[in-house]
Protein backbone atom coordinates (compact mmCIF):
# COMPACT_ATOMS: atom_id res chain seq x y z
CA UNK A 1 0.00 0.00 0.00
CA UNK A 2 1.42 3.36 -1.07
CA UNK A 3 0.63 5.97 1.62
CA UNK A 4 1.48 9.61 1.01
CA UNK A 5 1.45 12.04 3.94
CA UNK A 6 -0.90 14.98 3.66
CA UNK A 7 0.84 18.11 2.37
CA UNK A 8 1.93 20.70 4.91
CA UNK A 9 1.30 24.32 3.91
CA UNK A 10 4.28 26.65 3.69
CA UNK A 11 3.99 29.97 5.58
CA UNK A 12 3.28 32.86 3.23
CA UNK A 13 1.58 30.73 0.58
CA UNK A 14 -1.99 31.24 -0.50
CA UNK A 15 -4.71 28.71 0.22
CA UNK A 16 -8.29 28.77 -0.96
CA UNK A 17 -11.00 27.59 1.43
CA UNK A 18 -13.77 25.62 -0.29
CA UNK A 19 -16.52 24.73 2.16
CA UNK A 20 -19.55 22.73 1.06
CA UNK A 21 -22.81 21.63 2.57
CA UNK A 22 -23.34 17.91 3.24
CA UNK A 23 -24.79 17.30 -0.23
CA UNK A 24 -21.66 18.77 -1.88
CA UNK A 25 -23.12 22.13 -2.91
CA UNK A 26 -20.77 25.10 -2.61
CA UNK A 27 -21.22 27.05 0.60
CA UNK A 28 -18.18 29.30 1.09
CA UNK A 29 -15.04 30.15 -0.93
CA UNK A 30 -12.48 32.36 0.76
CA UNK A 31 -8.80 33.17 0.07
CA UNK A 32 -6.25 32.90 2.88
CA UNK A 33 -2.53 33.32 3.45
CA UNK A 34 -0.89 30.54 5.43
CA UNK A 35 0.67 31.71 8.69
CA UNK A 36 1.86 28.31 9.94
CA UNK A 37 1.18 24.59 9.62
CA UNK A 38 2.58 21.89 11.92
CA UNK A 39 0.83 19.06 10.07
CA UNK A 40 -2.21 19.13 12.35
CA UNK A 41 -2.96 22.80 13.06
CA UNK A 42 -3.00 24.99 9.96
CA UNK A 43 -3.23 28.70 10.83
CA UNK A 44 -4.24 31.12 8.09
CA UNK A 45 -5.07 34.80 7.82
CA UNK A 46 -7.59 36.84 5.85
CA UNK A 47 -7.58 40.60 5.33
CA UNK A 48 -10.77 42.60 5.81
CA UNK A 49 -12.72 43.54 2.68
CA UNK A 50 -11.24 40.76 0.52
CA UNK A 51 -14.10 39.16 -1.46
CA UNK A 52 -15.62 35.98 -0.05
CA UNK A 53 -18.00 34.01 -2.26
CA UNK A 54 -20.93 32.43 -0.46
CA UNK A 55 -24.04 30.54 -1.47
CA UNK A 56 -25.86 33.86 -0.96
CA UNK A 57 -23.48 35.92 -3.12
CA UNK A 58 -20.30 37.92 -2.61
CA UNK A 59 -19.52 39.11 0.88
CA UNK A 60 -16.73 41.36 2.21
CA UNK A 61 -16.06 40.90 5.90
CA UNK A 62 -15.11 44.01 7.88
CA UNK A 63 -12.81 41.82 9.99
CA UNK A 64 -9.23 40.74 9.70
CA UNK A 65 -9.19 37.04 10.58
CA UNK A 66 -6.73 34.62 12.05
CA UNK A 67 -8.16 31.15 11.47
CA UNK A 68 -7.31 27.86 13.17
CA UNK A 69 -7.94 24.66 11.19
CA UNK A 70 -7.17 21.46 13.11
CA UNK A 71 -7.03 18.41 10.87
CA UNK A 72 -8.32 16.17 13.68
CA UNK A 73 -11.18 18.33 15.00
CA UNK A 74 -14.75 18.83 13.89
CA UNK A 75 -14.55 22.64 14.03
CA UNK A 76 -12.48 25.66 13.11
CA UNK A 77 -12.09 28.99 14.87
CA UNK A 78 -11.97 32.45 13.29
CA UNK A 79 -10.39 35.14 15.51
CA UNK A 80 -11.97 38.36 14.21
CA UNK A 81 -10.80 41.93 14.71
CA UNK A 82 -11.39 45.15 12.83
CA UNK A 83 -8.24 46.52 11.20
CA UNK A 84 -6.24 48.43 13.80
CA UNK A 85 -8.62 47.44 16.62
CA UNK A 86 -8.55 44.79 19.32
CA UNK A 87 -10.31 41.44 19.20
CA UNK A 88 -14.03 41.65 18.35
CA UNK A 89 -15.00 37.98 18.71
CA UNK A 90 -14.21 34.39 17.87
CA UNK A 91 -16.54 32.76 15.34
CA UNK A 92 -16.45 28.97 15.43
CA UNK A 93 -17.81 26.74 12.68
CA UNK A 94 -18.76 23.14 13.37
CA UNK A 95 -17.51 21.19 10.34
CA UNK A 96 -15.96 17.92 9.29
CA UNK A 97 -12.19 17.84 9.83
CA UNK A 98 -10.55 19.84 7.04
CA UNK A 99 -8.46 18.50 4.21
CA UNK A 100 -5.57 20.32 2.58
CA UNK A 101 -4.30 19.27 -0.85
CA UNK A 102 -1.45 21.73 -1.24
CA UNK A 103 -3.66 24.53 -2.54
CA UNK A 104 -7.14 24.21 -1.05
CA UNK A 105 -8.59 23.76 2.41
CA UNK A 106 -11.87 21.86 2.27
CA UNK A 107 -14.53 20.83 4.76
CA UNK A 108 -18.26 20.19 5.06
CA UNK A 109 -20.14 22.85 7.03
CA UNK A 110 -22.43 21.20 9.59
CA UNK A 111 -24.49 24.30 10.35
CA UNK A 112 -23.83 24.75 14.07
CA UNK A 113 -21.77 27.80 15.01
CA UNK A 114 -20.49 29.13 18.31
CA UNK A 115 -19.60 32.77 18.96
CA UNK A 116 -17.35 33.79 21.82
CA UNK A 117 -16.97 37.42 22.81
CA UNK A 118 -14.05 38.86 24.78
CA UNK A 119 -16.46 39.64 27.65
CA UNK A 120 -17.09 35.90 28.07
CA UNK A 121 -20.48 35.72 26.31
CA UNK A 122 -20.78 32.36 24.51
CA UNK A 123 -23.64 31.66 22.12
CA UNK A 124 -24.64 28.56 20.15
CA UNK A 125 -26.12 29.51 16.76
CA UNK A 126 -28.09 27.83 13.98
CA UNK A 127 -29.54 24.89 15.91
CA UNK A 128 -32.69 25.18 13.79
CA UNK A 129 -30.68 24.95 10.56
CA UNK A 130 -28.80 21.94 11.97
CA UNK A 131 -32.09 20.15 12.72
CA UNK A 132 -33.54 20.91 9.27
CA UNK A 133 -30.37 19.76 7.48
CA UNK A 134 -30.18 16.53 9.48
CA UNK A 135 -33.38 15.48 7.71
CA UNK A 136 -32.79 17.23 4.37
CA UNK A 137 -29.27 15.86 3.85
CA UNK A 138 -29.67 12.65 5.85
CA UNK A 139 -26.83 13.23 8.31
CA UNK A 140 -25.73 9.87 9.71
CA UNK A 141 -26.03 9.46 13.50
CA UNK A 142 -22.24 9.61 13.98
CA UNK A 143 -22.06 12.96 12.12
CA UNK A 144 -24.83 14.39 14.32
CA UNK A 145 -23.08 13.14 17.46
CA UNK A 146 -19.69 14.52 16.37
CA UNK A 147 -21.20 17.92 15.49
CA UNK A 148 -22.97 18.18 18.85
CA UNK A 149 -19.81 17.08 20.65
CA UNK A 150 -17.74 19.68 18.75
CA UNK A 151 -20.14 22.46 19.79
CA UNK A 152 -19.86 21.32 23.44
CA UNK A 153 -16.06 21.17 23.20
CA UNK A 154 -15.87 24.70 21.79
CA UNK A 155 -18.03 26.08 24.60
CA UNK A 156 -15.93 24.24 27.20
CA UNK A 157 -12.65 25.55 25.73
CA UNK A 158 -14.07 29.08 25.68
CA UNK A 159 -15.34 28.89 29.28
CA UNK A 160 -11.94 27.70 30.50
CA UNK A 161 -10.03 30.29 28.45
CA UNK A 162 -8.06 27.57 26.69
CA UNK A 163 -6.30 28.04 23.34
CA UNK A 164 -7.30 29.65 21.04
CA UNK A 165 -9.61 31.60 23.36
CA UNK A 166 -6.64 32.50 25.56
CA UNK A 167 -5.33 34.70 22.75
CA UNK A 168 -6.91 38.05 23.63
Amino acid sequence: MDVHPAPVARPGTRALLRATKYDGTAHWIQPFHVVSDDGNLLVASYRARTPIYTSRGEFRSPYDSLVYFWRDRWYNVFRLSRPGCPLALWYCNVTTPPTYDGQQIGYIDLDLDVTVRPNGCIELLDQDEFEVHQKLYGYPRDVIDRAESAARELRCLARSGSFPFSEG
